[in-house]
C-alpha cells in the first residue's frame, strides 16, 4: 500500500503555502533586536571586519557611572555585604555587588589559576579567542578553586552562603550551573555587542522572573579603562515592559562597571550586557558562571566534558549542579529519572553511574531486543542501575 498523497512532501509543501502558519508574526517578529537598532542606532555592534570606530554615538564609548552625565548621582549599585541591599539592587537594578565576595587569598588563587591556564592553552595552541578577547570555557577541570565556586563552597568562595540563598529566591530552588567560562577582554579587542544571556527563549520574555541568573567572579580591578563590563542598570525593566515579541523602547545609555578585586556581580538574565573595550595594555578577566531552571538545556555540556576523576569524586552537590540528577522533565537516561524529583541526592534520579560505565568502556544500552524466549536479562548498566538505586549503599 502506498504512502497516502496527504502525507508525500509535494502535496505538505502546496498545503503548508495556503493560509496563514500558526504564530507566524511572534516567531518572526526578530523582537527585542529589532526596534533595539531601529530605534537605538547607537547600540548597533560594530563590524568586526572593520577597524573599531572611535568616538561619535556608540554604546561601547562610555564611562563609570561617576563620570557618565546620565547617572552621576544616581543611586546604582554599590559593593555591600547587607543582604537585603542586594535584594534592592537585583530587583531594581538588574544586579547587584557583593563586596569581599572572595576573600584576598581566593581572589589571589582563583586569578593565578586562571592567567596560568590561559597562558598554558595559548601555549598548546587551543585557545578559545573571540573578538572580544581569549575565553577559558568548562573551567571545572581546570582548578579546585573554580570546582569550589560551583558548589559555592565558602573555603573557595567566602559568600557562598549569601549567593546560594540570592539564587534561590531568583531562580527558586534546585536550579543548576548552566555554564562556568572565564571572559577576556583582550587590548584592542572589539566590545561585545550588548544582549542578554537567557535570549535563547526570544521572542519569549520571562516577566515576572528571570529563567538564568549569573554570577560574575571578578579577580581584578574592573573600570572603564580595561574593559569593565558593559551595563545597562535598570533595563531588564524595558524588557519586561516590552513583553514577549514586544518593542524596546527608552533604553538608557550604558555604563562600565567599576569594581574591585574580589567583588562578585549578581546580575538577572534578562539584564542588557556586554564586554567593554579594554584600553589598557593588560589582558582583564572577569569568570561568568550561569544558573538556570533545571529544566533548561545547559550551555556546557558537563556530563560529557567533566574529567572522569572528578565525576568519581563529585558530591551529591556537584553532581546536582552539573544537571546530572535527572528529573521527569529532563537528562533521563534510558527512562532512569522519570518520576524523579531531581533534588540533591535522589538516588532515582543520578545517572553519575551511566556516565562511569562509558568512562570504562563497558556502558551496555538496551537496543532492539529479540524474542523474549531468548533474551538474556544479565548485563544491561539500565538494571545495574536500578538496583543500586533501590538499595544504596
Amino acid at each position: 500500500m502506498g504512502i497516502p498523497k496527504a502525507f508525500l512532501e509535494t502535496e505538505v509543501a502546496a498545503a503548508k503555502a495556503q493560509g496563514a502558519p500558526l504564530f507566524a508574526d511572534f516567531m518572526a517578529s526578530k523582537e527585542p533586536y529589532a526596534s533595539l537598532f531601529r530605534d537605538h542606532p547607537w547600540l548597533r555592534p560594530p563590524k568586526l571586519n572593520e577597524p573599531l570606530p572611535s568616538g561619535g554615538d556608540h554604546y561601547w564609548e562610555t564611562a563609570a557611572a561617576v563620570d557618565h552625565p546620565d547617572w552621576q548621582g544616581v543611586d546604582l549599585p554599590q559593593p555591600t555585604k547587607d543582604f537585603q541591599q542586594l535584594r534592592h539592587d537585583f530587583g531594581r537594578w538588574g544586579y547587584g555587588l557583593i563586596e569581599d565576595g572572595l576573600s584576598k587569598a581566593q581572589c589571589d588563587a582563583f586569578l593565578n589559576r586562571l592567567l596560568a591556564q590561559a597562558n598554558a592553552e595559548a601555549a598548546a595552541g587551543i585557545a578559545h579567542q573571540t573578538p572580544s578577547g581569549q575565553y577559558v570555557p568548562c573551567l571545572i577541570n581546570k582548578g579546585d578553586c573554580f570546582r569550589g565556586c560551583i558548589e559555592q563552597d565558602p573555603e573557595h568562595v567566602q559568600a557562598g552562603p549569601l549567593i546560594e540563598a540570592m539564587l534561590n529566591e531568583t531562580l527558586g530552588e534546585g536550579w543548576i550551573c548552566h555554564s562556568f567560562l572565564a571572559n577576556g577582554a583582550d587590548p584592542g579587542g572589539y566590545p561585545q555587542g550588548l544582549h542578554i544571556d537567557q535570549a535563547p527563549l526570544l521572542p519569549w520574555v520571562t516577566e515576572a522572573a528571570p529563567a538564568l541568573v549569573n554570577t560574575m567572579f571578578i579577580p581584578q580591578d574592573v573600570d572603564a579603562d580595561n574593559g569593565g563590563t558593559l551595563v545597562i542598570p535598570g533595563s531588564h525593566q524595558n524588557l519586561i515592559r516590552a513583553g514577549s515579541g514586544g518593542a524596546l523602547t527608552d533604553m538608557p545609555r550604558p555604563i562600565n562597571l567599576k569594581a574591585p578585586a574580589g567583588t562578585i556581580m549578581l546580575f538577572d538574565g534578562r539584564l542588557w550586557h556586554g564586554t567593554g573595550i579594554n584600553r589598557t595594555d593588560q589582558r582583564r578577566f572577569v569568570a561568568t558562571m550561569s544558573n538556570v531552571k533545571p529544566w533548561m538545556r545547559q550551555q556546557e555540556n558537563w556530563v560529557v566534558s567533566t574529567l572522569p576523576e572528578i565525576i568519581d569524586a563529585a558530591s551529591p552537590k556537584l553532581l546536582h549542579r552539573l544537571g546530572m540528577q535527572a528529573l521527569t522533565y529532563g537528562a533521563t537516561v534510558e527512562g532512569f529519572g522519570l518520576g524523579a524529583s531531581g533534588r540533591q541526592g535522589d538516588q532515582w534520579g543520578n545517572i553519575q553511574a551511566f556516565r562511569q560505565a562509558m568512562d570504562r568502556g563497558d556502558y551496555r544500552r538496551v537496543g532492539q531486543l529479540p524474542d523474549p524466549r531468548r533474551v538474556s536479562q544479565e548485563g544491561f548498566t539500565i538494571k545495574d542501575v536500578r538496583s543500586s538505586a533501590k538499595n544504596p549503599l
